[in-house]
């Protein structure tokens, strides 16, 4: 029996385990101990219980551009557990001046679940800045996001408000107004204009921003008309 050969290694070791059964009650004689240890070939790989997480980004990088000082701008990343198990998020980390991000950990992420995640950029200086969103799971780094944005110096600008004069008489002047949301509410900018100026000088706004702008008539008693149509203006950058 000893040449005797099985296809199998579930095989071999049933038949060791039946020659050790009968040598212990005595039929078929002994078995020596210390033969070398059946190795199985190839090596299986062990199959991990209940998967693992994996995480991914889209965008898997975020740019900002140029952007003018002091002139904050928002991007969002969507964050994807796109393993098999579930994950907690511990901490989320942002490397980068003038970089932020508006998470609160830890977040849990069961397989397939999705999280968006902030990220501002809102430079104090002119450059370029390269940075990096990270996050990590129990002190292991699990996903990074790389960002890149350009502070900008402003430049002075100015935008001219003119309008068609008004048919109400008589007539005091004109107020000009400004709001940086449509609809309002609005600022007012001047004084009141003579009833014969027909255009004002913004001097104040700021590269990137965009500013809404309405004109009301001022009767000599006093009362002010419903406002013009507004009119939109996007200052550039720089």
């Amino acid at each position: 029996m000893r040449n005797r050969t099985y296809t199998t290694m579930q095989a071999g070791l049933f038949f060791v385990l039946v020659i050790f059964i009968l040598s212990a009650i005595g039929c078929g004689g002994t078995k020596t101990a210390g033969g070398p240890t059946p190795t199985p070939s190839p090596s299986p790989t062990p199959t991990p219980v209940g998967g693992s997480p994996s995480l991914s980004a889209t965008p898997s990088s975020l740019s900002f551009g140029s952007q003018a000082l002091n002139t904050p701008m928002t991007q969002t990343v969507k964050i994807t557990n796109i393993g098999t198990a579930a994950i907690t998020i511990t901490q989320g980390t942002i490397v980068g001046s003038g970089f932020t991000i508006g998470i609160t950990t830890p977040i849990n992420l069961n397989a397939g679940q999705s999280v968006s995640v902030p990220v501002v950029f809102n430079p104090g200086t002119a450059g370029t800045v390269n940075g990096s969103l990270t996050l990590v799971s129990n002190g292991t780094t699990v996903l990074s996001v790389p960002l890149s944005g350009t502070g900008l110096s402003p430049l002075a600008h100015s935008v001219d408000v003119t309008w068609t004069a008004s048919t109400s008489s008589p007539l005091q002047g004109y107020n000009v107004y400004r709001s940086s949301v449509s609809g309002g509410p609005y600022t007012k900018l001047s004084s009141t204009l003579s009833p014969t100026t027909l255009l004002f000088t913004d001097t104040s706004p700021v590269s990137g921003k965009q500013y809404f702008y309405v004109v009301t008539a001022l009767s000599t008693s006093g009362t002010e008309s419903a406002a013009s149509t507004e009119v939109t203006v996007t200052i550039p950058v720089p």
